[in-house]
């Protein structure tokens, strides 16, 4: 009688483990989606300007191109000014193109 005890003690505690294993799969699995989706989300230009100053494009330290793909819905500009961003309409880029063309600093 007490074998078959130890066979029925050991077979749940594999099961237990196995069940275990697969919860903590899934919760994982479950983190990392989310965390990656929300930081994807919050970078994605929801609205983009279509006229933007003159005087903000000249302070463009860098852009970047956002695409209409995966998890971003708009195809837009974002323009990095100091601490912060601006999503532009893709049109703007032209303008920023010419004028930072336009304003190299000349060689002495």
């Amino acid at each position: 009688m007490s074998s078959s005890l130890f066979i029925h003690t050991q077979c749940c505690s594999t099961m237990e483990l196995k069940t275990t294993s697969v919860l903590l799969l899934i919760c994982v699995t479950i983190i990392i989606l989310t965390s990656t989706e929300v930081d994807a989300i919050a970078s994605c230009c929801l609205r983009v300007s279509k006229h933007i100053r003159r005087d903000d494009l000249r302070l463009v330290s860098k852009y970047e191109i956002q695409h209409k793909s995966g998890v971003c819905e708009i195809d837009a500009v974002v323009l990095h000014i100091k601490k912060k961003w601006i999503c532009a309409d893709l049109r703007v880029l032209k303008r920023l193109k010419k004028l930072k063309k336009n304003n190299k600093p000349k060689r002495a």
